[in-house]
């Protein structure tokens, strides 16, 4: 095997290993299926670079041709289904079949300035799709997508320069021969390598949002409210700040869930907690469920009449509501809220500011409910 051929062989090998491993990954749960078409594209690519191990006729030559077409429209219907985005197909189809076309006559007639130009007309435009929907579209950016975005901008660029100066200076155009054999396989490596880490870095991100997230609500739950408590606390003995909470809790609950049935209850939380959510603008807050039909607002940074003013207009918008509870005494669900505020060392330790608001949320209750009480 000569030092050519041992080169096509190995930049085969590294696009087959790549499609084999597009085969070992699974889309997350709910989205649109795009792996498939990721392994499609790398084992055409592998297809394509493999037939040049070979000493190969012009029909071969054609085939390799239309197969590096496959690969790179391949990698832009991965991407737009990756991104879930609408896909184009009859637009996409007409470039790839046009561009499969001018590379195969190019290729026919041995005429390498025209294929080169080609490729860096269609190419670029593709690889720049791929790069816009990764940086632009995808809702749950990952660093992968950004590195897999830059490396196609990247051989856009490179590409459409190569094609210029085939034209402007052939002669330091024969001199990027040998770098665009290097950077033809080390890009395939970069975008299949970080493609598929995009999905390890995403199903991280989904166990790492599910293991802080009430399955319920949609809020924070205890681990998360726990850990940002204490972080918070810590921060607010440090540089000596306000830090409120407001605990909240829904009126004769358990009335209303015996009454109406589990299924019924579910669907007043989770109206419940999106109220709460929508109460709540600052990056810093955060509302948690506490437990049952108890919740919990960590307010850094706040003081003891902006909480009280937000826990009366969180209780003025959950009755106006007006969700329907025949065992409560206004027969709507209501809710009740105690707050309590840490300021100049008030409270010793997290369990007494959490009393402290506990002890005002049953102020609340005895004193009729659907209100909010501050702890002196």
């Amino acid at each position: 095997m000569t030092a050519e051929q041992a080169y096509f062989f190995t930049v085969a090998l590294i696009n087959l290993v790549l499609a084999f491993s597009g085969a070992r990954i699974k889309d997350p749960e709910g989205k649109q299926k795009s792996i498939l078409f990721f392994t499609i594209a790398f084992t055409a690519n592998f297809l394509s670079w493999f037939l040049y191990v070979f000493e190969i006729g012009i029909v071969l030559k054609i085939v390799s041709a239309i197969l590096s077409s496959v690969f790179i429209w391949g990698l832009v219907i991965f991407s737009y289904k990756r991104c879930e985005y609408s896909l184009p197909l009859t637009l996409v189809t007409a470039m790839f079949v046009i561009n499969s076309l001018a590379l195969g006559y190019f290729t026919y007639v041995a005429n390498f300035n025209g294929a080169l130009h080609v490729s860096a007309l269609f190419v670029p435009l593709a690889f720049c799709i791929i790069g816009y929907l990764f940086i632009n579209v995808k809702k749950h950016r990952n660093p992968s997508d950004i590195v897999l975005a830059y490396a196609c901008f990247f051989m856009a660029a490179g590409l459409a320069a190569r094609s210029a100066l085939l034209e402007l200076s052939p002669e330091l155009f024969s001199a990027t021969i040998i770098s665009s054999q290097v950077i033809w396989p080390v890009f395939s490596v970069i975008s299949g390598v970080f493609a598929l880490l995009s999905f390890t870095e995403e199903a991280q991100f989904k166990l790492k949002e599910e293991s802080n997230t009430d399955q319920l609500t949609g809020l924070a739950n205890r681990r998360n409210m726990d850990f940002t408590l204490n972080k918070e606390w810590a921060r607010a003995i440090r540089h000596a700040r306000p830090l409120a909470l407001v605990m909240l809790d829904v009126d004769f609950f358990k009335k209303y869930n015996d009454h109406l049935g589990h299924q019924a209850g579910d669907e007043c939380l989770k109206t419940v907690a999106k109220t709460l959510l929508q109460k709540i603008h600052r990056p810093g807050d955060l509302v948690a469920r506490y437990g049952g039909e108890e919740f919990l607002l960590i307010l850094p940074d706040t003081d003891g009449f902006t909480a009280q003013h937000l826990a009366e207009e969180i209780c003025a918008s959950v009755a106006g509501l007006a969700i329907p509870h025949k065992h409560s005494p206004v027969g709507i669900i209501t809710i009740s809220a105690g707050s309590a505020v840490l300021a100049k060392n008030n409270h010793t330790d997290i369990g007494g500011l959490l009393r402290a608001a506990d002890s005002a949320l049953y102020e609340a209750k005895q004193n009729g409910r659907n209100q909010s009480q501050l702890a002196i």
